[in-house]
């Protein structure tokens, strides 16, 4: 996948409002060719919609069997969003990183050729990725440590990280502020958690398209939460006890060399249904033949939008 450029997704600076229960927004400014809004404040009683219900059983059967093109395509959206996600967490040198939901380790391997690590650790559930990741760092002075165990509830030691990545892993949760949660029990006092998200529209035009024809067709979704909202993002953030909370948008216009390569990454992500494989399989020939999703070139275009979520791990001594 490959970057064309950068746009603000909102030319015009707009304020999102008043988040309930969480006070003011504080600051809006443009930043990174997006929009950045911050937060101050708690949220306790809001309820959002639920999220999306995965099982980690079923996560790790997903990225294990899509592990082989995980590496290839999967590279290119973490290589895109991963270098503002590290910029977010202020690594120092000798920082301690944790990164949950490592995947084959991209992230970790970002850091380490940025930034002066002490410690790299990463917790992930596919037995496949993780192999992977071990063998990138077969010869690394880093030595990471990769962990087979759930993001939400690891054995790491309370307050032992001076940073906390989450690329990509809070749409698969079946619970994202357990998540957060855990981050925040990892994290030092002034610890810094940054996360990935999908934004909305999911994969643009050519991804609103496909979940119309799998909807139509009465194939189930894939339990994959594609459609965060910042305020959402923001209120899952302060309730796991998190502070400092800022959401970033960036919307980057990326494509696919064909229709199968589009695919694939979709496969690669474990963001297609699973469920009716036939009737998944005629929506496919549907969609190759939509000019909705496939320019006359032969390529899949698409506005890519993703939400970087980053807060600072609180004083365990504060109210």
């Amino acid at each position: 996948v490959r970057a064309e450029f950068e746009r603000a997704a909102n030319a015009q600076q707009r304020v999102f409002g008043r988040v309930p229960h969480c006070g003011a927004v504080r600051n809006h400014e443009r930043a990174c060719g997006g929009r950045i809004v911050r937060w101050r404040g708690h949220a306790r009683s809001i309820r959002w919609p639920r999220e999306a219900r995965v099982q980690e059983a079923d996560i790790a059967q997903a990225f294990d069997a899509a592990a082989a093109d995980y590496g290839r395509l999967g590279a290119g959206f973490l290589g895109l969003y991963g270098a503002q996600l590290l910029e977010r967490l202020a690594l120092q040198p000798g920082a301690d990183l944790v990164d949950l939901g490592c995947g084959p380790g991209a992230l970790i391997t970002l850091a380490e050729r940025d930034a002066q690590l002490g410690s790299a650790i990463g917790v992930d559930l596919s037995r496949v990725q993780l192999a992977l990741a071990r063998e990138r760092f077969r010869r690394s002075p880093l030595r990471p440590r990769f962990i087979h165990e759930s993001a939400a509830a690891t054995t790491l030691r309370d307050h032992s990280a001076d940073a906390v990545a989450l690329g990509f892993v809070l749409p698969y949760a079946d619970a994202p502020e357990r998540i957060l949660r855990e981050a925040a029990r990892i994290g030092r006092r002034g610890a810094r958690v940054a996360a990935t998200v999908w934004g909305n529209p999911f994969f643009g035009a050519a991804g609103e398209r496909l979940w119309d024809v799998v909807e139509r067709r009465g194939i189930p979704a894939a339990d994959v939460e594609g459609r965060y909202e910042p305020q959402r993002l923001a209120q899952t953030a302060f309730r796991a006890a998190l502070e400092e909370v800022t959401v970033e948008e960036f919307e980057r216009e990326v494509w696919w060399d064909d229709f199968d390569e589009w695919w694939a990454t979709l496969a690669a992500f474990a963001l297609l249904p699973v469920e009716r494989p036939e009737r998944l399989a005629a929506a496919r020939q549907q969609l190759a033949g939509d000019e909705r999703v496939v320019d006359p070139d032969g390529k899949v275009r698409s506005a890519l939008k993703v939400w970087l979520l980053s807060a600072t791990v609180a004083d365990p001594d504060d109210d």
